[in-house]
């Protein structure tokens, strides 16, 4: 089971000194590292791996968070500078080139994420476009480019799979200059048209725009300019590229299928997302030594840290870690209901949060059924979930109206089993409660 990333100006520099620009998504790895000074997760294990684990996984899934997010504010005082010009939209295109290449030379990272196509605005958080810009740019000046080339035809964003029939892809070569030294790169960027205006897009990966989320945070800038914007009427990113991991995938095929179903409509989390390092989420600040895995009901989006799920994966098994996921996608779920699950489920809402927990963990218990009769399951998977669930148990002693309660491990294994013997109708679930489907 694996994880992902991705790219920026969706533009492929070649040959860039040292850093990689936006556009060179396999560079920026945010995974494997291990905080100077802080106690390897194995090291924790090192006595008795069972009852240290017991321990950390009282974070473990921790209920639906929210936080505030900024919005965003248009200020390009020269919208002509990027029109897409009807009678030549190739001079257009190598133009806005150009000048996005203006501003970045002048350090405006705040007008080139103002001036992204709408579409990644919706999906690429303001704190991550920015934050990826400042660390690129610390040791290196970039020069005005020079438009080598200009090709307008169909481009499909990896990011969402979407097809941008109008686009430009515009060659390039721009100066870098390091210590002194000037060093010409040669690359692409992909424009598209919107309303006789050219924007970029920022990565050419999902897995890139995850890595600087999971390094710079979710200042939830993109989740308002979505909900801004009215993105439910855009094209659904398809699952492949949304979850790359297939564990991870599956759990959107069990409830896809479910609410198909019903007839109802189901939008998946905007993403599951690893993180090494304390980030900032739409959520407020999130520190993989404090939370090992949690949903954020503003971006909804699945954080995890990347260490526990290694450690979890070596300790019991690769099911076990798709039972700290499928318990979060519960939550997802709830919220989709139109649960209240309050400022943060386990501290506020009309029911007790070990019951929003419970449920989840009921929710778990049938996905892991039909994955079992789909053929998706090895030999012990099962036993893996009920592992993982019952030492996720709360500690000896801990209230049942405790505001970050999950009850006991053998609370917690019978709602799984609850759910696994007799699906989802042993879960007080009633997805009618969701919108209906279109047509």
């Amino acid at each position: 089971m694996s994880s992902r990333r991705r790219l920026p100006l969706a533009r492929t520099p070649r040959d860039v000194p040292a850093r990689t620009h936006p556009a060179d998504a396999a560079r920026r790895t945010s995974r494997g590292r291990e905080a100077a000074g802080r106690p390897a997760l194995e090291e924790r294990l090192s006595l008795s791996w069972r009852a240290a684990l017991a321990l950390a996984l009282a974070l473990i899934i921790v209920t639906p968070r929210i936080g505030l997010g900024a919005t965003s504010e248009t200020r390009l005082g020269s919208p002509g500078i990027f029109a897409a010009q009807q009678d030549d939209p190739a001079a257009g295109a190598a133009a806005a080139a150009v000048e996005f290449s203006r501003l970045e030379a002048a350090n405006d990272f705040e007008a080139l994420y103002e001036h992204m196509h709408p579409d990644a605005r919706a999906v690429v958080p303001r704190s991550a476009v920015i934050g990826w810009y400042e660390h690129f740019q610390t040791d290196r000046e970039p020069g005005e480019l020079s438009v080598t080339g200009v090709t307008l035809e169909p481009w499909t964003w990896p990011v969402t799979g979407v097809t941008y029939p109008d686009a430009a892809t515009v060659s390039y070569t721009q100066p870098y200059t390091i210590d002194g030294a000037t060093t010409d790169v040669t690359g692409e960027v992909h424009l598209a048209p919107v309303d006789g205006e050219w924007y970029w897009f920022f990565g050419a990966s999902r897995d890139f725009v995850d890595q600087q989320i999971a390094l710079y945070g979710d200042d939830g800038s993109a989740v308002a300019f979505a909900l801004a914007q009215g993105t439910d009427e855009q094209t659904p990113v398809p699952r492949d590229i949304l979850f790359p991991d297939p564990l991870h995938a599956d759990i959107d095929r069990f409830w896809t299928t479910r609410f198909q179903e019903a007839g109802r409509a189901y939008r998946p989390p905007n993403g599951v997302v690893a993180f090494d390092r304390p980030i900032t989420t739409a959520c407020g600040r999130a520190n993989p030594d404090e939370e090992a895995a949690f949903y954020c009901v503003l971006d909804e989006t699945i954080y995890y840290s990347s260490d526990f799920r290694k450690l979890i994966e070596q300790q019991i098994g690769d099911f076990a870690w798709v039972i700290v996921v499928a318990h979060e996608w519960g939550h997802h779920i709830q919220s989709l209901l139109g649960f209240d699950l309050g400022v943060v489920p386990d501290r506020a809402g009309d029911l007790p949060a070990v019951e929003y927990e419970h449920q989840a963990d009921c929710m778990a218990g049938a996905y892991s059924k039909d994955a079992e009769l789909t053929g998706w399951l090895d030999a012990g998977d099962i036993q893996e979930a009920i592992d993982m669930t019952e030492l996720s148990g709360d500690p000896p002693g801990t209230a049942w109206n405790d505001p970050r309660a999950h009850g006991t491990g053998d609370e917690r294994v019978d709602m799984f089993m609850q759910g696994y013997n007799s699906g989802l109708s042993a879960c007080d679930l009633d997805l009618s409660q969701a919108p209906p489907a279109d047509g």
